[in-house]
């Protein structure tokens, strides 16, 4: 079966009424999942479609998948089941999980349609056996622009689809494919409709965002045209490779305001052996050396990171290097995940495995190594005054919003402010998070 084929159908499909003209999209994942699932939502609405009302069952249901980790392939599965077994819609399953035929063997949407170089016209062209309309496909290549992102107050801007970095571990270069760039003009148009749209913080983000313009300006040359985006008052990064931390990435980010202090940095590893094995490209010392540029070049920079406890071969020192490593960077938050082999990768294979259960007391001991890492950070600017963008309202009347180094924060204020950016002070620390009172 091609990535564009309808795929298997149960067998009362050829029974089942026309749908209604509804849709829904669940997306699982990262970043470009939930930007696609944008895209995919206005591939619907050109054939007619509407987004269907909370708790009414939609006539099309367009799960877009992620596959990065076992229980990531496992939760898509199980989503695609649920949406079948709400009967009478049509069910799509697109994104990473699509690839390679990982979906289960029991799970039978109408179509599949992988990630890929073509998946906005593979995912057209299903739409279009399955709905018939008059003219057929319009896909746009990469997919449709997104302007307005769903109901959110920030927007994810995909600039860039693909890797070909070769982590051990990793599954997404032959689920995406080889590397390639949105052009420039066409990156900054999608900005300013987000901002038209009413949006005044914007993510750039991709499969491998450092490597949009590799070999002609690199992404430096990219951020000074989102820079001059009139209207766009907050620019933020999505996940970067130390490597990606050159003089002229910091130089831009640390010239211009409306560059947020953070940045996510993946460790994954501080082990330098782990590292190699991962063959991530970099050692303990160089990633620490890309912290401390992005440190001697930010204000006050909060750094976030994904850490793999439990990889292949992964001794008790190993793992104590990743601890030590963590507490010399200063992470803000740490996102953990115990090791999970994903077929057809080198480390799949590797000898050496490590058990779950002591991977998943590592992981344990990571994140309450991460949350006290969290609590130092938020303590250090307890007493400041800070710019944050309203987000959440909350049952009880308070906001919830981020501060500039992507502290959550949550305050009480009047119900007006969805969207914009509210000075706070930084009271006490709560959960995950801070309280504030508006300034």
């Amino acid at each position: 079966m091609s990535a564009s084929d309808p795929g298997p159908r149960p067998p009362d499909a050829g029974s089942r009424p026309s749908p209604p003209a509804t849709y829904a999209v669940r997306v699982l994942g990262c970043k470009v999942n939930q930007y696609e699932a944008q895209q995919i939502a206005r591939v619907l609405e050109a054939r007619g479609l509407a987004p269907a009302a909370d708790g009414a069952p939609p006539g099309v249901t367009v799960i877009h998948t992620c596959a990065v980790t076992a229980e990531s392939l496992r939760q898509s599965n199980q989503t695609v089941r649920r949406a079948r077994a709400g009967g009478g819609g049509i069910v799509v399953a697109t994104g990473c999980a699509g690839a390679n035929h990982l979906l289960d063997a029991g799970v039978e949407p109408d179509a599949i349609v992988a990630s890929g170089p073509r998946w906005a016209e593979d995912l057209a062209a299903a739409l279009d056996r399955l709905l018939p309309r008059d003219g057929g496909g319009d896909a746009t290549p990469g997919g449709p622009p997104v302007e307005r992102f769903g109901g959110h107050t920030r927007a994810f801007l995909k600039i860039q689809d693909g890797c070909d970095l070769g982590c051990s571990y990793c599954i997404v270069p032959s689920l995406r494919g080889a590397p390639r760039d949105k052009p420039l003009a066409a990156l900054l148009d999608e900005a300013r409709g987000m901002v038209r749209a009413g949006h005044v913080e914007i993510v750039v983000t991709g499969v491998s965002v450092g490597l949009w313009g590799r070999g002609c300006g690199g992404l430096a040359s990219a951020l000074e045209g989102l820079a001059g985006v009139e209207g766009l008052r907050r620019i933020r990064l999505s996940s970067l490779h130390p490597a990606d931390l050159t003089a002229d990435l910091l130089r831009v980010m640390a010239a211009v305001p409306r560059f947020m202090p953070h940045v996510h940095l993946p460790l994954q590893s501080g082990s330098d052996a782990v590292l190699a094995r991962m063959n991530r490209g970099y050692d303990r010392a160089g990633f620490l050396a890309a912290v401390d540029r992005a440190r001697a070049a930010l204000d006050r920079p909060a750094f976030t990171s994904d850490v793999i406890a439990g990889f292949p071969g992964e001794t008790e020192a190993d793992f104590d290097a990743t601890l030590g490593t963590c507490r010399a960077a200063g992470f803000s938050r740490i996102h953990v995940f115990p090791y999970s082999p994903r077929p057809g990768t080198p480390a799949a294979d590797a000898p050496d495995r490590v058990s779950r259960a002591v991977a998943r007391e590592r992981a344990r001991r990571l994140r309450a190594a991460g949350d006290e890492l969290r609590d130092a950070f938020h303590r250090r600017f307890l007493g400041d005054t800070v710019p944050v963008l309203c987000e959440t309202r909350t049952a009880d009347g308070a906001w919830e919003g981020h501060d500039p180094r992507y502290i959550p924060v949550r305050f009480a204020g009047p119900p007006d402010l969805k969207g914009r950016i509210a000075a706070v002070r930084l009271e006490r620390l709560s959960g995950d998070g801070v309280l504030g009172r508006q300034a």
